[in-house]
């Protein structure tokens, strides 16, 4: 018969930690790589290969520049490029005038160094006015 104190003895107890740390760092290698980074990232637009123009007399034109110094939101112009900076309630103001004019489209452009993500919130306050269909400016092919 074993006494208490040579069972105790006899038997080694202890955890295996190494496949725990397996799993452990398994996981976080899959979260790293699987997580979807999201933030500032610029597009490239490239040149155009299929598709038809937009006759600039017949569309309302929207610019967006990339911020200068410390400011965080991009310029909006109106026009190509050339016309004054708005504030996006005045972008749709002008892309409601545009429309009682006759100009259904809106060609929005946007230069290389602005955030996608700005470009969506652009997209997506002009497309508020009903009848008015968005158009992506690309590049003209060389």
């Amino acid at each position: 018969m074993l006494l208490r104190r040579q069972a105790s003895e006899d038997r080694d107890e202890h955890i295996d930690m190494t496949p725990m740390v397996d799993v452990v760092f398994q996981l976080m290698t899959f979260m790293l790589f699987s997580m979807q980074m999201t933030g500032g990232e610029t597009v490239e637009i490239p040149p155009a290969r299929h598709g038809v123009g937009v006759e600039e007399s017949a569309a309302t034109f929207l610019t967006l520049l990339k911020p200068q110094g410390s400011e965080a939101v991009p310029r909006v112009l109106l026009g190509n490029g050339k016309g004054p900076d708005v504030s996006l309630d005045q972008a749709k103001q002008a892309v409601a005038a545009g429309l009682r004019e006759g100009k259904r489209r809106v060609v929005l452009q946007a230069d290389g160094a602005v955030p996608h993500g700005e470009v969506l919130k652009v997209a997506a306050a002009v497309t508020e006015v009903e009848g008015v269909t968005l158009h992506i400016g690309v590049q003209e092919p060389e």
